[in-house]
């Protein structure tokens, strides 16, 4: 018997500003899929097999990116990818870069932040 395959993981972030992250998520080369019927409720962002589902808060104290708290790693989410490549894609773009880049030959990575303040790290 083979194992059912997972796919995935697919994380959510509260946002203040849901227009305003759709913009840069799509910046950043995700596409947007609106989801939960007649009254959005969130949408999915994806690109190749990576999606953040992003809820709008009511509060924005209920934006707590876990890499702001103390003790908290440096990143919110971590992307497997040709880092090199989408070093150059998002420099070309001008998006900041808040950590690294970190490039070697056994593992690369840098790392962004969105209007939120989710971290991003991609690396490989």
């Amino acid at each position: 018997m083979t194992k059912p395959v997972l796919t995935g993981p697919t994380m959510v972030l509260l946002v203040r500003n849901l227009q305003k992250s759709i913009r840069f998520y799509e910046h950043l080369g995700f596409t947007c899929e609106l989801i939960g019927g007649p009254i959005v409720q969130h949408v999915h962002m994806k690109r190749d097999s990576v999606t953040f589902i992003l809820h709008p808060v009511t509060k924005e104290e209920d934006v707590r990116p876990y890499s702001s708290i103390e003790g908290g790693l440096y990143f919110d989410a971590f992307c497997y990818g040709d880092v090199r490549r989408l070093l150059e894609e998002f420099m070309d773009k001008e998006i900041q870069i808040v950590r690294g880049p970190d490039l070697n030959d056994s593992f690369s990575e840098f790392t962004i932040q969105d209007p939120d303040g989710y971290r991003i790290a991609f690396g490989g």
